[in-house]
């Protein structure tokens, strides 16, 4: 009989899942919590629960498909420009 203990293979960090809150990655969700708090409980701006609600139904939306996507977006939008003469 075959020892299945000696064929570990490692695994990739790619291919692990994320740790996901309400279908938006943690950083999402606690920059939706920290406008909340500040728009609502902070300023009493209660208008700003539907941009905030929006906000939300986008981030899930674009991390349906592809966990890593508002990561990615992040990514190249903070990337240095680099001119080259």
């Amino acid at each position: 009989m075959i020892d299945m203990t000696e064929y570990i293979r490692p695994v990739h960090r790619s291919l692990l899942p994320r740790e996901m809150i309400a279908g938006v990655p943690q950083a999402g969700i606690f920059t939706i919590f920290i406008l909340f708090l500040f728009f609502i409980y902070a300023l009493r701006i209660y208008f700003m629960i539907v941009p905030i609600s929006i906000l939300y139904f986008i981030m899930r939306h674009l991390t349906s498909k592809d966990q890593w996507n508002i990561d990615m977006g992040l990514a190249n939008i903070m990337q240095k420009d680099v001119y080259i003469p």
